[in-house]
């Protein structure tokens, strides 16, 4: 039975995603001096001088955001509701850079690693043997190639130079981000495919066929099933990168030492468990954005790629359909089955990486059958 969205949650959602598509926060949350900062910071300086893209007209975004809000006493309206307080906190936090915006950005996407997370550990895997020899152009060449291949003609593939990450996904504007001064492995390649294509994009564009466009753009809670889902595909298409797992715990405990240690310090007690390129990696991601990063604060995103790959797992092993995580930009805990009786989403493809998967293990399963007979 379809349950009719009233028009003013429709209205409300639209506003927000103009926001999206007309912002690109990652030029504002990302230093717009990464290198300089670094060579600063190892000659001395006791804190990176970070220079950020001052966030103009933040107080007009977040007037705009306030106006968009829906009602909420419809579950569309809650629903839409919930991803606009998001991006208002962003906003806020981008125009504050306070480590107490900051604080509340990560209190409402539950990024803050809890107990059993921090206590994980995983057995050492062999080193990486490939060397540092892909040019990004190579990098962005392949991924236009596979966005053709998959049919996702209205993406493009762009350069970026303002960004902590080698490669970003904008859903909300259809376009994938390459730093062409980050540097990449062969195994890279495929792996940037499975991990940014095969999921970032592939959910959004999914999501564009929703009768919302925070589909799209992203459901609350969505974030960590979206990089869970990213680091799976890596592991069942055999393209994941030796140590992942084992660095991601370091990032987590980085995020929770973060709350309490400036950067220095942060890095100092990290260079001796990891060296000082991981170190100061881990380091910029977690601090970035914030206006005084040589006090304690954090942004506390990075979290969920550990978080949630375990819950992936878990609800994978559950006998979770993953068809379901392919509807758009949705959560393991999204009510995926009573959506689709209310007319909201409606079933859309999956990727190579998944169907090849579940291909083979359709052909496990029959020949399992057959040999015990």
């Amino acid at each position: 039975m379809s349950s009719q969205i009233p028009e003013p949650v429709l209205r409300a959602d639209e506003a927000h995603h103009e926001v999206l598509r007309e912002v690109l926060f990652s030029r504002h949350l990302n230093p717009l001096n990464s290198s300089e900062a670094r060579h600063r910071f190892a000659a001395g300086e006791y804190v990176p001088p970070f220079r950020y893209l001052p966030l103009r007209g933040a107080d007009q975004i977040l007037r705009r955001l306030d106006e968009a809000q829906p009602p909420r006493d419809h579950p569309a309206g809650a629903l839409v509701g919930a991803c606009v307080d998001a991006t208002w906190l962003l906003v806020r936090a981008l125009r504050d850079r306070t480590a107490t915006a900051f604080h509340a950005l990560a209190m409402s996407g539950g990024w803050y690693p809890d107990p059993a997370t921090l206590s994980l550990s995983f057995p050492e895997s062999h080193v990486e043997a490939s060397p540092v020899a892909v040019a990004p152009f190579e990098v962005i060449l392949r991924l236009r190639t596979a966005l053709v291949e998959r049919g996702l003609l209205r993406w493009q593939v762009v350069e970026d130079t303002v960004m902590a990450a080698r490669v970003l996904v904008d859903g909300a504007k259809r376009v994938l981000r390459v730093n062409p001064h980050a540097v990449f492995r062969e195994r890279d390649i495929e792996r940037l495919v499975v991990h940014e294509i095969d999921v970032h994009a592939f959910r959004s564009e999914n999501g564009a066929r929703q009768r919302l466009y925070c589909f799209q753009s992203g459901l609350p809670g969505s974030l960590g099933t979206e990089e869970g889902l990213a680091m799976v595909s890596e592991e069942i298409s055999g393209h994941s990168a030796p140590g992942v797992l084992n660095r991601q715990v370091e990032v987590v405990r980085a995020i929770d030492r973060a709350r309490v240690l400036g950067f220095r310090e942060l890095y100092d007690e990290l260079s001796e468990r990891v060296g000082p390129n991981l170190a100061w990696g881990i380091c910029v991601r977690i601090k970035r954005g914030l206006g005084r990063p040589g006090q304690p604060g954090v942004y506390a995103k990075d979290s969920v790629y550990l978080t949630g790959r375990m819950k992936v797992r878990e609800w994978l092993d559950a006998g979770g359909d993953v068809v379901d995580l392919y509807v758009g930009k949705v959560s393991v805990d999204s009510p995926i089955s009573t959506w689709r009786k209310q007319g909201w989403v409606r079933t859309a493809p999956i990727p190579p990486t998944w169907k090849t998967y579940l291909e083979s293990k359709s052909t496990r399963a029959k020949e399992s059958a057959q040999a015990s007979c």
